[in-house]
């Protein structure tokens, strides 16, 4: 079983524990994926391999070594990952001696939470960039006899945000590795690294988690079905993206997706500019969020679609709509799902080219209207 409550990536742990077994750890991995896919999660599940007494596949979970890896405290695990520019960046001091007591304990709780979800980003206040100083502080330690036995493992989250100073530093480690140590970078962007280092990796492929995989996740954690479906097409297999959606966002979404077709549908203008205003303002806050909107309209007018083409009603996303989506379609039947689609897709595309939003998404509210042929 796994040390981190890990989704898939079966084949990646094989090779892994192939390599431990034959004795062929590389001094640098470059474990890269997109967000969310389980790369920095198995980096620290990588580091239990290397170090669990028992040597088998899993970690045991159960030795000393395994009980400090799970809370991230293990004396052979090191930690790098973007935090707030040192004021002096020529400094020799350690990245963390800037920092005040409250700001502490603040990245030990995002430490801690990392540890309890593997998916959760290290995520420290106005931390942008992993700078030189922290590099530094690995070459001080690396070189030294490793505090107990086993492999030093570090574990470079984010490595793309490198600064060139601190990448170029993180190179001469890897040019002259010390003994009995093993880099791990992980990053969705590893193109972004320079080719130096990645030329000094052995790269491993971190795949989207399958849909099916996610649904046995959620499921097993008691999610509703109705929920499971449209959290995992917004999550685009995003693990971390996933749980928040289906713990916090996912009725904010749904029920704006109902009222936003509501409105159009009855034509209500002052509601529709306020679905613009609302919409905008999501937009300026976090475009992610804003995104999810949008793909949850799509997803709208493709249930929509299959109801009208008689499918099963299990088939759509918006499964707990499944009444007022029925009660759409009987009294739009002849609305343009492929017209309305694009109609929403163009709507993203202006908006990514710098159209003004507000027009944007006045003209796809006009578009949509239109496409309904507003039949009673």
């Amino acid at each position: 079983m796994s040390l981190f409550p890990l989704i898939n990536q079966t084949e990646n742990r094989r090779l892994l524990y192939n390599v431990i077994n034959n004795n062929r750890v590389a001094h640098a991995y470059l474990f890269y994926g997109p967000e969310g896919s389980g790369s920095e999660g198995f980096a620290l599940e990588f580091a239990a391999m290397l170090n669990c007494s028992s040597k088998d596949e899993y970690p045991c979970g159960i030795c000393q070594v395994c009980r400090q890896m799970k809370t991230l405290e293990h004396p052979n695990l090191t930690l790098v990952f973007p935090v707030p520019a040192p004021r002096d960046s020529d400094s020799d001091d350690s990245p963390f001696k800037q920092f005040k007591e409250d700001e502490m304990e603040e990245i030990r709780l995002t430490i801690q939470n990392k540890s309890r979800n593997p998916y959760d980003k290290i995520s420290v206040k106005k931390g942008l960039h992993i700078p030189i100083s922290f590099i530094r502080e690995i070459k001080r330690n690396i070189y030294l006899a490793a505090p107990t036995k086993g492999q030093k493992v570090v574990v470079v989250f984010e490595a793309h945000l490198m600064t060139e100073q601190a990448a170029n530093a993180f190179l001469k480690i890897l040019e002259e590795p010390p003994a009995n140590s093993t880099f791990v970078l992980t990053t969705a962007y590893p193109d972004k690294l320079l080719p130096t280092i990645q030329s000094r990796c052995q790269w491993l492929y971190f795949p989207p988690v399958p849909e099916d995989e996610l649904k046995i996740y959620l499921t097993a954690k008691g999610y509703p079905a109705e929920n499971i479906r449209l959290a995992i097409r917004l999550s685009g297999g995003n693990v971390a993206r996933l749980i928040q959606l289906i713990e916090h966002d996912l009725k904010t979404i749904k029920e704006m997706t109902l009222a936003i077709f509501t409105d159009i549908a009855r034509w209500k203008v002052n509601k529709v500019y306020e679905h613009i205003q609302k919409i905008v303002s999501i937009y300026r806050e976090d475009p992610e969020d804003f995104i999810q909107l949008m793909q949850s309209l799509i997803f709208w007018i493709r249930d929509a679609e299959l109801i009208h083409k008689g499918r099963p009603v299990e088939e759509i996303i918006h499964l707990d709509y499944s009444e007022k989506l029925t009660n759409f379609v009987q009294k739009y039947p002849n609305f343009n799902a492929q017209n309305m689609k694009i109609s929403v897709e163009n709507c993203i595309d202006f908006i990514n080219r710098n159209v003004y939003i507000s027009l944007a998404l006045t003209e796809m509210f006009f578009k949509l209207k239109e496409q309904l042929n507003n039949h009673k």
